[in-house]
């Protein structure tokens, strides 16, 4: 059997997978997985082939660019296993026992499975905890096993595994606040605008992004008029844009050196982009939840190199959503350093 021969886990994912299994053949049905954002899936390679060698159904769901699904660049990089499919385009029936599915398509199944792991880890959040439950009970069947891969506990009172770092074993970007009287329609304070220059000094690309569409033209005027010293690339991305076009637009940020992007488009911008920091601009509205705040801080620091990004939250007021995703950064870097996982 062609399994493990080339996978080589740290300590801490050797020890979870290894828990993740053994939790598998107890009585317990549902196990929350703990991590930050954007963390490896290959802690669930072990206990997915276990069910599969044994016929049985497992289903794993995420919502990441279909050409760049984690846990099947795991599998086909670690093991000899290829009895498995990508659901695609409402194509919905297949006979591998491992299926791998978006949100949309896993809703249209109307099989039940032995296993599902539900990772919302590894793509930008769009599901409330509603709608990822309502899936679960969909495709469950009595006695499934449900596992759920997300940034805190989805399933309340249930057992618990952690895993707080990724393998570079940075800290997570912990963001900084900046409140203004200012109206950011118009305008920017000094300190923001002294970022922006700081970021691409360094040769940094910058994201900033926006709540709704309407306000994309309005930050591009000031920071055009703003920025124009030190950066002559200055692109737009829209959510309601021709999906075409906006890939030519993450392609030319990523090519171009000292760019910035303004953008509501975040699960295109943060599924294809790395090395970048970060704007929040309108931190306190109500399209910024925690959660996607928590993922931005995320983003900016998925790094391939050495590279700590920057995540700057820009408002006229706090609110608790912003609260919340500084005190799970927070909690994550606690964690992880009271764990001795963290490389300062």
């Amino acid at each position: 059997m062609l399994l493990f021969q080339k996978m080589r886990l740290n300590n801490e994912k050797e020890k979870l997978s290894e828990a993740i299994l053994t939790w598998s053949m107890g009585r317990d049905k549902f196990l929350n997985v703990r991590s930050l954002p954007y963390n490896s899936s290959e802690i669930f390679i072990k206990v997915i082939l276990h069910y599969v060698f044994k016929h049985r159904k497992v289903m794993y769901i995420t919502n990441e660019n279909p050409e760049k699904v984690n846990i099947i660049e795991k599998i086909k990089k670690y093991t000899g296993f290829r009895n498995y499919a990508y659901l695609r385009n409402n194509e919905v029936e297949s006979s591998a026992l491992l299926k791998i599915s978006n949100f949309y398509n896993a809703s249209k199944i109307v099989e039940k499975f032995d296993l599902i792991i539900y990772d919302d880890i590894n793509s930008f959040p769009m599901q409330n905890i509603y709608e990822i439950l309502g899936l679960i009970t969909k495709i469950s069947k009595s006695n499934t096993k449900v596992i759920m891969y997300a940034i805190e506990n989805i399933m309340r009172n249930k057992k618990e595994f952690l895993l707080p770092v990724r393998d570079s074993k940075s800290p997570m970007i912990e963001p900084r606040t900046i409140l203004t009287r200012i109206d950011v329609n118009k305008d920017i304070p000094f300190m923001v605008y002294d970022y922006l220059k700081w970021s691409i000094s360094c040769g940094r690309k910058v994201v900033i992004c926006v709540p709704s569409k309407d306000k994309i033209p309005k930050v591009h005027f000031y920071i055009r008029n703003y920025c124009s010293g030190f950066t002559k690339s200055i692109m737009d991305l829209y959510k309601e844009g021709d999906c075409n076009n906006n890939k030519k637009v993450i392609n030319n940020f990523e090519k171009v050196k000292k760019s910035i992007l303004i953008t509501n488009n975040f699960y295109e911008t943060f599924s294809n982009i790395k090395n970048i920091d970060i704007m929040v601009y309108f931190a306190d509205d109500a399209e910024f939840d925690y959660k996607k705040l928590i993922y931005f801080c995320a983003s900016a620091g998925r790094s391939e190199r050495d590279l700590k990004g920057e995540v700057i939250f820009l408002a006229n007021e706090e609110t608790e959503d912003m609260e919340k995703a500084k005190s799970i950064a927070r909690s994550f870097n606690k964690e992880a350093w009271e764990m001795g996982l963290l490389r300062i």
